[in-house]
């Protein structure tokens, strides 16, 4: 196999290099557009690597391998894991606003006082044994059934923006918590 390489979003030519000697590429897609990044890791295999306390805003790392993977006080607002693996990854203390986690799997996985406001949760999405304690999630729609499951497993308030898992998730709207 080999590393996959990342794909370069533009024309600026700046690198990073992360675990395992991966590059993310980064870049603006235009010179109006140079203020983010857009960089691209799809399909890359990152199981088991350390993102702790990164800024990976916007970084994609769509159908990628992110198995145990520690996201933990990490900035990713904005970033896509669209169709990726995150079983037990760790994004405690993570700001994951407006991440897209549709089709992703994240059994498993730790978002403990996470904040995960207006995130794109799916009815593809898999949530389960996800620890939510303290997450907020705060203008991210949910499926009534993920939102049901969620409530069930709801507990904490996010050290961050004194929001309540409970609240954030509009648990008062759930009908009936006993069928998951």
């Amino acid at each position: 196999g080999g590393v996959p390489t990342a794909v370069q979003a533009a024309d600026t030519g700046s690198k990073t290099a992360l675990q395992g000697g991966f590059k993310v590429m980064q870049g603006a897609a235009s010179t109006q557009d140079s203020g983010s990044r857009r960089t691209i890791t799809r399909g890359a295999t990152l199981d088991n690597s350390q993102f702790e306390g990164e800024k990976l805003d916007g970084i994609s790392f769509q159908q990628s391998l992110c198995r145990d993977c520690n996201f933990k006080g990490s900035s990713l607002k904005g970033a896509s894991f669209f169709d990726g693996d995150l079983t037990q990854a760790n994004f405690e203390n993570a700001d994951i606003s407006q991440v897209n986690f549709e089709m992703a799997c994240m059994k498993d996985a730790n978002l403990k006082n996470a904040v995960v406001n207006e995130a794109y949760i799916l009815a593809t999405t898999k949530l389960d044994g996800i620890n939510i304690e303290g997450a907020d999630f705060t203008d991210t729609f949910l499926r009534k059934d993920q939102q049901r499951y969620l409530c069930s497993r709801a507990s904490g308030t996010n050290s961050k923006t004194g929001v309540d898992t409970r609240d954030s998730l509009q648990c008062q709207n759930v009908k009936d918590l006993s069928k998951k």
